[in-house]
């Protein structure tokens, strides 16, 4: 279950356009009789927050967000998202609750995976390589998970990569405990911010039943990853929101 803390074919390609539902960063040059407004002008674009800023599972008010994927700011990357919808709160992306259930969205650089997403949560030794081939086969012989959508070559946000879904139907869930796992964590991936706390931690905000999509991207050489996790008792419309923050997502540079 999520708590605060992170702890089709082979070869086809798909091409996915993704809009910002609000331009976040223009220039708008507006001539009137001496007056020019662009964007150095602080009143003349939306305000964009750091998500990582705010405390965790804060409210998100319905605006423009970004996150540092790798959490280095030493580097350019970011990935800019719209939240137009009210309900959802702080995560490294959004999430939003509801009765017994939660849908969100993760946007992270993934540096390794458990050894057994049940039984040991030790990570992977030797570690996933580095490509996104790497990280793509690693999660889809990651137990106990089953692959529904096997990898396949995607351009997404004007980069290419490796997309794929997973599931764990078969996983007995007692309250917020999967039966069987580990401290009753179903767990997976490894982010930076596990690298950094330093206790082993790797990602376990599953629901019961989790459904779970991988876009896998290089980005000038750094692999970025957009995940979105959900279940079949999410409603319908927290899954069209969640598409439509996805559909937003812009990557920089």
């Amino acid at each position: 279950m999520l708590t605060a803390s992170c702890d089709g074919s082979e070869g086809s390609e798909t091409t996915v356009a993704a809009s910002a539902t609000t331009t976040v960063v223009e220039t708008t040059t507006t001539t009137t009789e001496a007056a020019t407004t662009t964007v150095s002008d602080p009143n003349s674009r939306p305000t964009v927050q750091d998500v990582m800023e705010l405390e965790k599972f804060a409210p998100l008010e319905p605006g423009t967000y970004f996150i540092d994927p790798d959490s280095d700011p030493s580097t350019p990357l970011r990935v800019l998202y719209e939240v137009p919808f009210e309900g959802w709160s702080q995560w490294f992306g959004a999430v939003k609750f509801a009765e017994n259930t939660h849908i969100a969205i993760n946007i992270t650089t993934v540096v390794n995976v458990v050894r057994d997403g049940c039984r040991d949560h030790s990570w992977a030794d030797p570690p996933v390589g580095p490509s996104v081939d790497d990280l793509a086969v690693a999660l889809a012989e990651l137990a106990p998970f089953r692959v529904t959508s096997a990898p396949e070559d995607v351009t997404m946000y004007g980069h290419q990569g490796k997309h794929l879904e997973l599931a764990a139907p078969d996983m007995h869930v007692e309250g917020e405990d999967f039966t069987g796992c580990v401290d009753g964590n179903l767990s997976s991936w490894v982010a930076p911010i596990d690298v950094a706390e330093g206790e082993g931690g790797a990602f376990h905000g599953y629901n019961a039943e989790p459904i779970e999509e991988f876009w896998i991207l290089d980005v000038e050489g750094t692999r970025l990853v957009i995940e979105a996790n959900w279940s079949p008792a999410s409603l319908p419309t927290d899954v069209a929101e969640m598409r439509a923050i996805l559909g937003s997502i812009r990557v920089e540079p």
